[in-house]
C-alpha cells in the first residue's frame, strides 16, 4: 500500500513538473495636474502603462503546447481593480488556446490586432495618459461611441496567429464583444499583419463591428510604420473609423512621433497626432494633440518618467485638456 502511495505521488510530481504556472505584471502610478474647464491635482494610476496583475499556466504535450492566462487591471492609487469601476476583473485578458509551430490558436477574452497595432507603432506605447493617438482613439472622447469596438480586449472571441516569413498575421471573430443584458448581438472580426525586419517595422489592421438593434455600426482600418536610425525610432500611422448612424460619419487622422536614446538610461518622447470628425448634420472638427516626455531607466524593471500632453478641439462644445505629470513604473 506504501508503495503504490509512493508511486502516485511521483507520478503527481512529475505531472506538475510539466506544467508552468507564472505570475507577472505592471504598476505605474503617477503625481499629476489636469487642465480643462477646471485644474485638478491628484494622484493617478496608469501614467505610461496600465497597471495590472496575471496569471500564466502552460502545459507541453508533446509538440502542442496548452496556455492559459488571466490578467486583472489595477489602479494603484485607490487600491482597485480594473480599469473603472464596474469594468470586469479579468478584462486585460482571459483565455485558453493552443499553440505550436505552425501558430496559436486562443478561445475567451482576447487583446485586439487594432490595439496591439495602434500600440507598437507610437512612441508612448500603451499610455492612456499621454500617448495622443491612444487617448483620440481608444479614450473616452467627444467622438468615439459607448461601443465595444473601441475596447482593447473583445469578449467571447477566438484568435487564430501565425507567421509568414516575418510577417506576424492575427485574426479575431467575436460572437459577443460586449456583455449585453439586452441580449443584442454584437458581433467582431478581424484581421492584422505586422512585421518587424531590421529597423523597419510595417503594419495593417481592419476590424469590423455589427452592433444590432439598430445600432451603428463601426468599421476602422489601421496602417502604420517605423524606422529605427542611430538612436532614434520613428514612428508614424494613419487609421479611419467609420460609423452608421445618424450623427457621427467619419473620423480619420494620422500619428507621428518618435524616441529618442539620450544615453544607455534616458529616452525623450514626442508624438503629435491629428483627426478630422465628419458629422451627418453638424460642422466638421477637428482634434490636435501633442506630447513630449522622458523616461529614465532604474533597472530592467523599473523605470521613473514626466511627461505633458495638449490637447485642443476646434468644435466650440469640445473642452481643450493639458496633462502633466510625473510618475514610476515597475514591472514584476
Amino acid at each position: 500500500m506504501k508503495k503504490i502511495l509512493l508511486t502516485a505521488l511521483i507520478a503527481g510530481f512529475s505531472t506538475a513538473s510539466l506544467a508552468q504556472v507564472s505570475m507577472y505584471g505592471l504598476a505605474d502610478t503617477y503625481f499629476g495636474t489636469t487642465k480643462n474647464a477646471t485644474s485638478t491635482t491628484k494622484i493617478d494610476s496608469g501614467g505610461m502603462s496600465t497597471s495590472h496583475i496575471g496569471f500564466k499556466a502552460t502545459e507541453k504535450l508533446g509538440d502542442i503546447t496548452a496556455t492559459a492566462a488571466l490578467e486583472t487591471f489595477l489602479r494603484p492609487d485607490t487600491a482597485s481593480t480594473g480599469r473603472f469601476n464596474g469594468d470586469a476583473f479579468y478584462a486585460r485578458n482571459a483565455y485558453v488556446g493552443l499553440s505550436s509551430k505552425a501558430g496559436e490558436v486562443q478561445l475567451g477574452r482576447v487583446t485586439t490586432p487594432m490595439f496591439i497595432s495602434t500600440v507598437a507603432f507610437n512612441s508612448f506605447g500603451d499610455s492612456f495618459t499621454f500617448s495622443p493617438i491612444v487617448t483620440t482613439r481608444f479614450g473616452l472622447n467627444n467622438f468615439n461611441l459607448a461601443a465595444g469596438g473601441t475596447d482593447s480586449g473583445w469578449n467571447n472571441s477566438i484568435l487564430a496567429r501565425t507567421n509568414m516569413g516575418p510577417v506576424a498575421i492575427t485574426g479575431v471573430y467575436s460572437a459577443g464583444i460586449t456583455d449585453d443584458t439586452s441580449g443584442t448581438t454584437q458581433s467582431g472580426k478581424s484581421i492584422g499583419a505586422m512585421m518587424f525586419q531590421g529597423p523597419i517595422g510595417l503594419t495593417a489592421t481592419w476590424q469590423e463591428v455589427e452592433q444590432g438593434a439598430g445600432r451603428p455600426n463601426m468599421s476602422a482600418t489601421i496602417v502604420g510604420a517605423s524606422y529605427a536610425i542611430n538612436n532614434a525610432k520613428l514612428f508614424a500611422q494613419y487609421n479611419r473609423v467609420q460609423n452608421s448612424d445618424n450623427a457621427t460619419k467619419e473620423d480619420q487622422g494620422y500619428s507621428v512621433g518618435a524616441s529618442i536614446k539620450l544615453s544607455n538610461v534616458n529616452t525623450a518622447m514626442i508624438s503629435y497626432s491629428k483627426h478630422e470628425h465628419t458629422f451627418m448634420a453638424a460642422p466638421q472638427a477637428e482634434t490636435s494633440s501633442w506630447a513630449v516626455g522622458v523616461q529614465h531607466s532604474m533597472s530592467k524593471r523599473t523605470d521613473v518618467y514626466a511627461a505633458v500632453r495638449d490637447t485642443s478641439y476646434t468644435h466650440a462644445g469640445w473642452t481643450d485638456t493639458k496633462v502633466m505629470g510625473a510618475g514610476i513604473r515597475h514591472r514584476f
